[in-house]
């Protein structure tokens, strides 16, 4: 899964870089305190990048996420003792978009996720879909993407009681939920919402929300807030939590 991670960011910057004389490039990077919760509790730094590359009638949408953090141990004395790695989580997606009109796209997806303290060793998905955009003005952008997906799950331990499979292949669906207000000419809020499901058991399930405000202080800076929550529904028995949350406090570069 590394591999498709290092896939999947080359191919977004190889295609900004190819389209870079057609279409402005819309590159968004954060550097982010986080104060993660649920299976893991960290204090570190976190890393985003988002690529847009609007080209008349398309657009291809590239973000990727790292989050690493280690704690350093020490015994009664105060002598250094080892490091353990307290956090260790990526995921990167790879969006294309082609629009019909300013309402309808078609959409195809492909990501992937890694998370050394999750019960996945990897998760990887990929399938056709489409963009209804609900709402664009000066102040709102709403949009829904529902995309039809076949997903490979590889767990940490056997998926089933009766079975030595740790790789669980299945058809699958994702819809979301992708708002932004402009709350004044610097300023805006957004909200994100995400669920994924397998067709064949419901139970096997996927959530997720981002909430962030994000204020600019120059035509390049911003200073962003965030808090996202992703829920799993079938967790390991040696997995403490369903749900692992995220709090970034970022600074913002676009260009």
């Amino acid at each position: 899964m590394k591999r498709l991670l290092a896939f999947l960011l080359l191919t977004g910057m190889s295609v900004a870089l190819s389209a870079a004389d057609d279409a402005k490039v819309a590159t968004h990077a954060e550097l982010s305190y986080a104060n993660t919760g649920g299976n893991t509790e960290s204090q570190n730094l976190a890393g985003n990048l988002k690529i847009n590359i609007p080209i008349p009638d398309h657009e291809i949408r590239f973000v990727g996420n790292v989050l690493y953090a280690n704690n350093d141990n020490f015994d009664v004395n105060g002598s250094y003792v080892d490091t353990t790695t307290t956090k260790n989580r990526w995921d990167a997606e790879l969006n294309y978009d082609y629009n019909f009109n300013e309402v309808v796209a078609f959409n195809y997806i492909a990501g992937a996720k890694g998370d050394k303290f999750s019960s996945f060793v990897y998760q990887a998905y990929t399938g056709p879909g489409a963009i209804l955009t609900a709402v664009k003005n000066d102040s709102h952008n709403l949009k829904f993407q529902g995309n039809v997906l076949w997903i490979w799950d590889e767990y940490r331990q056997p998926y089933q009681v009766d079975s030595n499979d740790t790789l669980h292949e299945y058809a699958g669906y994702q819809v979301s939920m992708d708002y932004t207000f402009q709350i004044t000419e610097t300023t805006k809020f957004m909200q994100y919402a995400m669920y994924r499901s397998e067709f064949e058991d419901t139970t096997n399930y996927f959530a997720k929300s981002k909430t962030a405000l994000e204020s600019k202080m120059s035509d390049i800076f911003s200073l962003g807030l965030s808090y996202t929550i992703d829920y799993t529904n079938h967790k390991a028995a040696t997995v403490p939590s369903h749900t692992d949350s995220v709090f970034l406090a970022s600074l913002i570069a676009d260009f």
